[in-house]
């Protein structure tokens, strides 16, 4: 929420100090605690600040000006919740004060209050069709409530006002792409890219919708641009290998997913895609390494040492394979894919009968039909016939 704090982006601004020219002393005490109040923030004395903004609604409590003082250094230090309280005060002094319906609106917003900002936008927009920030804070909330069509509306009135916000054209491209309209999305970033080419957000956005149409050279150039803007960052690699992947180029994903394991090798995703691309490419070795890692990360996970198990097979690592298959079934002792991988392993390993039952074991739980071929062609490969 911090992309609005140009609601109240000088503090020193929006605090009023309005008095006549003839007040009674109590005011005048009054206004004297506010000007102190004011120069203790500049002076970053915020507690003295706040005793002083708050004496002065002591001794002038029927003053509105002195509550918005308050309520505007609640803002200042972020303290939305009683900034709102301020504001609520305000407005049972002053009903028709649109600006510190606005604010209080806003502050509403930043506390995360949605759906007390929205009626405060509404009050505003009213009475002030026009009002850009209504217009742009109105259309964060009804996409926070996922009402789309409300948001784009707003949003697209907030442009009609100041065309050239490129953060107002941005949010209505992602509403656009939450709607399913990609099309509209992919027009948005492109006049967002005029304006501002260097614009990481928008060439991410214009490559994941590329990408989405299939357009893989355009998408793995804007990560291109992307990773060229932010070189330490993991994601970018691995957002273009999975483009590379996706086009075919395999050696160029697997450099990507490197460079992404080398940036954040903790990262359990990258290691999965990494180990995909070497079995693909016959090199169970690495891929092993990778599912090692992997299961390191998520001991848990007995689907990792399935694959490992079977990756361990086709290396004639067949003790290894039956130590991986060993440790699902003792998690899972009618795990389909453990029990025929297991019964393999011992058939290469030399036995073939014990493997072969273990097979006719798994095929009999076996309900998935492709995993039911799979387990019959296992079978034949030992020289055995599958039970029908």
């Amino acid at each position: 929420m911090n992309k609005f704090t140009g609601l109240t982006a000088v503090f020193a601004s929006i605090l009023i100090i309005g008095f006549s020219d003839v007040i009674h002393a109590k005011e005048m005490n009054a206004e004297a605690y506010t000007r102190r109040a004011v120069q203790l923030v500049k002076a970053g004395k915020q507690s003295e600040a706040l005793a002083d903004f708050t004496k002065a609604i002591e001794l002038a409590p029927d003053k509105a000006v002195n509550y918005r003082n308050r309520a505007a250094f609640f803002v200042g230090v972020k303290q939305w919740e009683k900034a709102a309280v301020d504001y609520t005060k305000v407005l049972t002094l002053e009903k028709d004060d649109l600006a510190s319906t606005l604010n209080r609106g806003f502050a509403y917003l930043q506390a995360g209050q949605i759906d007390q900002a929205l009626p405060d936008f509404d009050i505003v927009l009213k009475a002030q069709p026009n009002s850009e920030r209504a217009l742009k804070y109105r259309a964060y909330v009804y996409s926070a409530k996922k009402q789309d069509m409300e948001a784009i509306a707003d949003y697209s009135k907030a442009i009609e006002l100041n065309p050239k916000d490129t953060d107002l054209i941005m949010a209505r491209a992602l509403l656009y792409v939450r709607s399913g309209d990609k099309d509209k999305a992919l027009t948005e970033v492109n006049t967002v890219l005029q304006a501002k080419p260097s614009d990481v957000n928008a060439l991410r956005l214009r490559a994941q919708l590329n990408a989405d149409k299939d357009q893989t050279d355009a998408a793995i150039d804007d990560y291109t641009k992307v990773i060229a803007l932010k070189p330490k960052e993991a994601q970018f690699y691995s957002a273009r290998g999975y483009a590379k992947l996706k086009k075919g180029d395999k050696n160029g994903a697997l450099e990507d997913f490197s460079k992404a394991i080398e940036l954040e090798p903790d990262e359990g995703t990258y290691y999965t895609a990494r180990s995909y691309i070497y079995q693909t490419q016959g090199d169970a070795g690495k891929a092993v390494e990778d599912l090692t890692r992997l299961i390191q990360m998520k001991p848990d996970n007995i689907n990792l040492l399935n694959q490992r198990g079977d990756l361990y097979v086709k290396l004639n690592k067949f003790d290894d394979a039956l130590a991986d298959y060993e440790g699902v079934l003792a998690k899972d002792p009618k795990n389909t894919d453990a029990l025929a991988g297991k019964g393999e392993a011992v058939a290469k390993k030399g036995d073939r009968r014990a493997g072969a039952e273990q097979l006719q074991q798994a095929l009999k739980l076996a309900t998935d039909p492709k995993q039911k071929a799979d387990i019959q062609d296992k079978l034949r490969n030992i020289g055995v016939g599958p039970l029908q």
